[in-house]
Order: C-alpha cells, then sequence, then structure tokens
C-alpha cells in the first residue's frame, strides 16, 4: 500500500503542474469601432401593431440603451402604394404608419431606410417579406396546472392544414403580454402535424407566479415565415446560457435586413384563442 501511494501522489503532482503552467493569460480585444444599424420591425393584420424601431449597435460594455437612429425616412411598398412611416415625437427611432394601414395575408411588404448619416459607409437599407396565410381553424386551450414543474402548460386544440407552416406562440393574461422577451416566445414547425389535429400539444409554458385561477389567458399564434422561424431559434440560441468548454464560438444572427445590418423586418397574421384559468387540484 505504502508503495502504490508513493506511486500515485508523485504523478498526480505532475499532472497538476502540467495543466497548472501551460495556463496563459489572453486579453481579447473587442471592436469598438464596428457599428451596425439594428432594425426590428412588424408588419401585421391588426389596427396599432405596425412599427418600426432603429437604433446603432453598441460595444460588448455599453451599459446603456443602444443609441436611436433619428431623422431617417422609412417606407414600406405594397402593390402600388408607397405608406410612409413617421417617426414618433416622444420616443426617437421609434415610426409608425397611418393609424388606418394594416397588413394583409399574401401580400409581399419592401421596406426601405433612408438614414440622414451613414451608418458602416451606408446610408440605404432594404429589405422584403411577404406575409403567410393565416392558420384559423383553432377550437380551444386548455390550461394544466404542473405542480412539479410549478408551471402553467398550454395546451392548443386545432386542425393543421396541409401545408408547409411556421409559427410563433405569445401568451397574454388579461391583455397583458406575458411573453415580451425573446427567450419566452416559442416557435414550431408543423413536421410533426401537418394536415392533422394538434390534439392538445403544449405551446406555451408560463410561471405560476404569472397566472391566479380567474385570470384570462390568450393563446396568440402567429404564422411567420420560415426566414423569421430560422431568426428566431437563432437569436435564441446565442442569448441563452453558454457552457466554455463545449460551447460553439458566437456567431452573427441571420438577418433579411441587406447591407450587413442586424435585426429583422417580420410580416405575419395572428389569431387569439383563450380560456380562463381554474383552481388546480394541488396549489
Amino acid at each position: 500500500m505504502k508503495s502504490i501511494k508513493n506511486l500515485i501522489i508523485p504523478a498526480l503532482f505532475a499532472f497538476i503542474l502540467a495543466f497548472s503552467s501551460c495556463t496563459e493569460r489572453i486579453d481579447i480585444d473587442l471592436d469598438e469601432t464596428y457599428v451596425r444599424l439594428a432594425v426590428e420591425g412588424y408588419i401585421t393584420h391588426e389596427p396599432e401593431k405596425q412599427w418600426i424601431k432603429l437604433s446603432r449597435t453598441s460595444d460588448y460594455f455599453y451599459n446603456n440603451p443602444s443609441p436611436a437612429v433619428s431623422d431617417a425616412r422609412v417606407t414600406v411598398k405594397v402593390a402600388d402604394s408607397v405608406v410612409v412611416f413617421n417617426e414618433d415625437e416622444t420616443f426617437k427611432g421609434l415610426y409608425y404608419p397611418p393609424d388606418n394601414f394594416i397588413g394583409m395575408p399574401g401580400m409581399t411588404y419592401s421596406l426601405e431606410i433612408l438614414l440622414n448619416e451613414p451608418i458602416n459607409n451606408s446610408l440605404l437599407y432594404q429589405s422584403e417579406e411577404t406575409m403567410p396565410v393565416l392558420t384559423d381553424r383553432l377550437d380551444s386551450i386548455t390550461l394544466e396546472y404542473n405542480p412539479r414543474w410549478e408551471r402553467w402548460l398550454v395546451h392548443l386544440y386545432a386542425w393543421e392544414p396541409p401545408t408547409v407552416d411556421y409559427y410563433l406562440f405569445n401568451a397574454m393574461n388579461n391583455g397583458r403580454l406575458l411573453t415580451d422577451s425573446l427567450s419566452r416566445k416559442i416557435v414550431s414547425e408543423d413536421k410533426l402535424f401537418n394536415g392533422n389535429y394538434t390534439n392538445g400539444s403544449v405551446v406555451q409554458v408560463l410561471n405560476k407566479d404569472e397566472v391566479n385561477p380567474g385570470d384570462t389567458i390568450t393563446l396568440v399564434l402567429s404564422n411567420i415565415t420560415k426566414a423569421y422561424f430560422d431568426f428566431i431559434l437563432g437569436a435564441q440560441e446565442e442569448i441563452e446560457p453558454k457552457n466554455p468548454l463545449f460551447s460553439g464560438p458566437a456567431a452573427n444572427v441571420s438577418s433579411n435586413i441587406d447591407n450587413n445590418a442586424s435585426g429583422y423586418f417580420a410580416v405575419f397574421p395572428s389569431a387569439y384563442i383563450w380560456a380562463v384559468a381554474e383552481t388546480p387540484e394541488e396549489w
């Protein structure tokens, strides 16, 4: 036993010494000069839910909100008409269309942004997206409280059309959006239930303290493009916690804005269906 111990301890010491001796401090020089235009834009088929937000990307350690991009000319062309988005007088960098403007499924929308000052040597930025057709054969939703997870599960019952579709699921409580952060949004393709009845698929998960018995929970189902589906998945992958040893390097999320801008110009219709939360047996 003594001889084995004498062998193990020197070997272990040599192993630790080898790893400690090969470490080196590395200072990473983060680029502080490369600024891009960031675009967040939505066209829906509902009144008062269309807007374009423009800002500049900021440095990694910049602790303030990204600087707004003001005084731009923002237009959206659809068919033979051009809709001008005017900047909000209070919230700079936020642009709204006329009150009567709404999107229509099946139509193609072309975004054009002309800046007052160039960003990354570009004044003009463009994007184009076609609004999918709305899936509206929704039967109902049910709410199930899972005591083990301390979560509310939202089950959807609906007929899914026999076309290739991509979906975005959001949830509201008494009219207030609960899934307002990108990490809370759920997206899905229809490979597993294409052309069939969903029969209670879980499409949203809500925290225990977000729902009380008697609350009206509304599921918002939006038909989105595959490109927007890929954008959301890519963005969620980049913001989730990383394992420093096994995670891949960070990567730029795909965008449908040209000239190397970041963000996305999304056009989609939405359907709403709701249910009232009941007191669960295990609460």
